[in-house]
């Protein structure tokens, strides 16, 4: 049965406040049309591909229709790019449409490709667009990583448009991807406000991030900066663990900006992913990479350097020793679960 009539969208990020994220409407499609269907991601829904059939799935997959449960929002973030703290980044080409529940799971379901948001402004060459070629490119990739087993957000489709993107000195046409996951906050939701000193945000973005993902920190024993370093703590295992399985596999990120690496540790921002087919430490993936800081053999250590990036946005929250506690488990939790999962991975 199609559960698409009776999906009920969530906002629980809008009880954060609008300081967290800006309202956008999404643009209108001229000529939409389907391209590619992920039947492993729409069953995560309750859907399947021939449900796309159903113009009332198909046109919320473009963003042509939104539910009345529906309060769509570009999320607000900072980030350090290639080692350079940037305070005005943010969605500025992806919509969030809301967050539903099926059997699977929580999902938030965003839309990428929707046109300039509000927050499209902090980048002068964003044009709110995605390209026909590097959706595809992205579609394909994330269900790569998923049939491997690695954390990761999931594609459902690729809608294309007539509306031309100028990409690679050329134009194509320009498309819309739809994705889920279980949250796209990143550590750089986090630098925002540590960036803007409002440490009252702060504390609500991780009380928010705890109660909704990491449940098991919410422990009545402990005091508050002892809630919020044991969710330091299972944030960097987690990140380990990803970066671990990575390396285990070949893929290769290519931009692992802290505005790109998740919360929870799954697998966002697939642009310039890759395989690395011959484990080759230098093989990079980023054109404009020209120092390979992000090269598949540097991973480890961007990742274990972005979890000192967010240990320092926490660090108006948490004692000092206990963020060096947290730090020093990057590594063995690492080794341990590359050393795992490499005895399971394909090489």
């Amino acid at each position: 049965m199609n559960a698409f009539p009776d999906w009920l969208f969530q906002n629980s990020f809008h009880t954060l406040g609008e300081d967290f994220y800006k309202p956008f409407a999404p643009r209108v499609l001229e000529e939409p049309k389907l391209i590619a269907s992920n039947a492993d991601a729409l069953s995560l829904l309750g859907l399947k591909p021939t449900d796309l059939n159903n113009p009332n799935l198909f046109n919320l997959l473009c963003g042509r229709q939104t539910l009345p449960t529906m309060r769509p929002l570009a999320q607000d973030y900072a980030g350090h790019q290639f080692g350079k703290f940037n305070p005005l980044l943010g969605d500025g080409r992806v919509l969030m449409l809301g967050e539903i529940t099926t059997q699977q799971g929580n999902w938030e379901l965003s839309l990428k490709g929707i046109g300039r948001t509000p927050l499209a402004q902090n980048s002068v060459d964003a044009d709110g667009f995605s390209g026909i070629s590097e959706s595809l490119h992205e579609f394909d990739i994330s269900q790569q990583l998923a049939k491997l087993g690695l954390p990761t957000m999931h594609c459902l489709a690729v809608i294309a448009d007539k509306q031309p993107a100028y990409r690679n000195h050329q134009f194509e046409d320009s498309a819309i991807l739809s994705r889920i996951a279980p949250t796209h906050i990143r550590f750089g939701t986090f630098e925002l406000h540590y960036f803007r000193r409002d440490f009252d945000a702060l504390q609500q973005l991780c009380d928010y991030v705890i109660k909704h993902y990491y449940p098991e920190c919410q422990n009545t024993e402990l005091s508050k900066p002892q809630q919020y370093a044991a969710f330091l703590s299972t944030v960097i295992k987690r990140t380990a663990r990803l970066i671990a399985h990575w390396q285990a596999t070949g893929f290769t990120h290519g931009t692992m900006n802290t505005d790109n690496q998740s919360i929870i540790g799954i697998t966002l921002d697939l642009s310039h992913a890759q395989f690395n087919t011959s484990f080759d430490p230098s093989f990079t993936t980023n054109p404009a990479d020209k120092k390979h800081r992000y090269a598949f053999g540097n991973q480890p250590i961007i990742g274990l350097w972005n979890c000192n990036v967010l240990a320092r946005a926490l660090s108006p929250l948490i004692e000092p020793h206990a963020i060096r506690q947290a730090l020093l488990e990057y590594e063995p939790t690492y080794l341990t679960y590359y050393q795992k999962i490499k005895l399971t991975c394909p090489h």
